[in-house]
């Protein structure tokens, strides 16, 4: 059954991040419940694959979600409740991107970011369809361009975070911990609104 205390996880290129397990048990201590799909990864993933596994937790996006998104994980999960005109409470964007990039030896990822530019359109709606909205990135990130990981937060009209050395939030950089998702949570005011 869901409630309004439904937090969902969204991952991206490689799959689940360790943090997502960190947020899970900090968050379901809290009386949370927290629900991480696991998406396609690598080659597999496209907009239809992950529009799949969006459908199946559909009844539960509303007002009360918050959503966690990494990555890819945040223009799919964007494209998503813009094209279905979903509310949602709040959302927290980690090393998000609203538009292609090249990664220099990295085919398969740059075939996969190349269709997920968030329009015009995409950038209007998103505005209204989400109560609060962080960005968090980091000056060091591997994958994603600094400039591109800046822009996001205009894009999708978000509160920047900023948190130095933190990297892509993935497996190089080694995270485990990212307590700062868990503050924004908690101080939230979504609720309120």
């Amino acid at each position: 059954m869901y409630n309004e205390k439904n937090i969902l996880l969204i991952h991206g290129f490689n799959g689940i991040p360790k943090i997502f397990y960190y947020f899970q048990k900090e968050l379901e201590a809290q009386g949370y419940k927290v629900i991480i799909p696991k998406f396609p990864v690598r080659e597999e993933i496209n907009i239809n694959a992950y529009f799949k596994i969006f459908d199946i937790y559909r009844n539960m996006m509303n007002e009360d979600l918050i959503v966690v998104a990494h990555s890819i994980g945040n223009p799919m999960f964007i494209k998503y409740i813009c094209k279905n005109n979903i509310n949602i409470g709040l959302y927290i964007s980690l090393a998000g991107f609203a538009e292609p990039f090249h990664v220099e030896g990295k085919d398969v990822l740059n075939q996969v970011v190349k269709p997920l530019k968030i329009t015009d359109e995409e950038k209007e709606r998103n505005v209204n369809l989400i109560k609060e909205k962080y960005s968090i990135y980091s000056d060091n990130d591997h994958i994603v361009p600094f400039n591109i990981l800046e822009k996001y937060t205009s894009v999708v009209d978000s509160k920047p975070v900023f948190i130095s050395g933190i990297g892509h939030m993935g497996k190089k950089i080694g995270l485990e911990e990212l307590p700062e998702v868990i503050k924004i949570i908690q101080e939230s005011n979504y609720k309120k609104i």
